[in-house]
């Protein structure tokens, strides 16, 4: 389970880091399909369809603003 948690993060910050439009956003498939694979890892779509979720080692924000990218958060 903890090399799950550790794939999902490093999965993460890969896909941060490298699909991005920026260098701190990810695609929104790529973030949701590492969760999916990830042991722990949940993620919510509130009523304004921004999506977000955590796992033990990583949180992630995906706004609804048309771009479909997603962002680490704290």
């Amino acid at each position: 389970m903890r090399a799950i948690s550790l794939g999902f993060a490093v999965a993460t910050v890969i896909a941060l880091f490298t699909f991005g439009q920026s260098a701190f956003a990810a695609p929104i498939g790529a973030v949701v399909k590492a969760c999916d694979r990830t042991a722990g890892c949940n993620y919510t779509l509130n009523k304004a369809g921004d999506l977000s979720g955590c796992s033990s080692k990583a949180c992630f924000y995906c706004p609804n603003d048309g771009k479909r990218q997603c962002f680490g958060v704290q």
